[in-house]
């Protein structure tokens, strides 16, 4: 399967290549889609539209070659575009009043809607039918459940600075390739590796963001990896971990740790 994985890292540099910049000029022409970023300077934001046409295009071409796990790969996309059309609502009218994924809850359970929670929602949503198709056990789709809501927002606690979210997607998901038990679906993290190449560096030089349609995006694919190639111990583990990360986000900033650790800033740093 490894021909696979350099098709899909290859097409989808290709594909990133010709789809960012288009998608970049779509952006910048409308004032509806520029935004301030930390510095105050006006960008565009939602460049993830560009992951969501480039990932559909390559999975396609990946299921023509290899014609096998069809159905996982429909359920990945049905996945990804769901989330990503949840943060691209989100970026266009979300409110920034209400903060952390707890306040958008108790938002939602108060009866006051906001974007933040329709996201939380759809996101819980799109992360049971996953999980009660591909699972075994009620313990199993409970896991999957939290793996995948919780890796998908995992990525938008950290996108705060250019480039941080994509080199925690590009950390985490080589970890996950160490760990993983099944490697038939590499395929889904290679493709972005690829758009990543094109992606990055428009990120690092604040000439746009992502904006949550790309965090989004980026999580899911971890958490949809995740539940397909590990084991049922190795996903409660990485579970546990996402707990104690999404607490932790609630009491202090990521950004401060960050910025006072000599090694965590110069990493943070690389390529601006």
């Amino acid at each position: 399967m490894k021909y696979i994985d350099i098709f899909s890292f290859i097409s989808g540099a290709i594909l990133a290549y010709v789809v960012m910049p288009t998608t970049l000029h779509l952006l910048s022409q409308n004032s509806s889609t520029l935004e301030l970023n930390y510095r105050n300077y006006r960008i565009p934001i939602c460049m993830g539209l560009g992951f969501i046409f480039v990932q559909i295009i390559n999975m396609g071409l990946v299921i023509i070659l290899m014609r096998d796990n069809i159905s996982y790969i429909i359920y990945y996309l049905f996945a990804l575009v769901s989330m990503g059309l949840a943060g691209l609502l989100d970026d266009l009218i979300g409110d920034d009043s209400t903060k952390g994924l707890r306040g958008h809850i108790k938002s939602l359970l108060l009866g006051d809607l906001t974007t933040g929670g329709i996201k939380a929602g759809i996101g819980f949503m799109v992360a049971m039918l996953i999980s009660i198709i591909i699972s075994n056990t009620i313990m199993e789709i409970i896991v999957n459940i939290l793996v995948m809501a919780l890796f998908t927002n995992l990525i938008n606690l950290f996108d705060l600075r250019p480039g941080r979210a994509n080199k925690i997607f590009i950390l985490t998901s080589a970890i996950m390739l160490y760990t993983s038990i099944i490697k038939h679906f590499n395929f889904l993290l290679f493709s972005f590796y690829g758009i990543l190449i094109t992606y990055l560096p428009i990120d690092l030089k604040e000439k746009a963001m992502m904006g949550d349609v790309g965090s989004n995006v980026l999580g899911i694919t971890l958490g949809v990896f995740c539940i397909l190639t590990h084991s049922l111990r190795i996903r409660a583990i990485y579970l546990s971990i996402l707990i104690i990360i999404h607490i932790v986000s609630e009491r202090v900033s990521f950004s401060e740790i960050i910025e006072n650790n000599r090694l965590l800033k110069f990493i943070d740093n690389i390529g601006r």
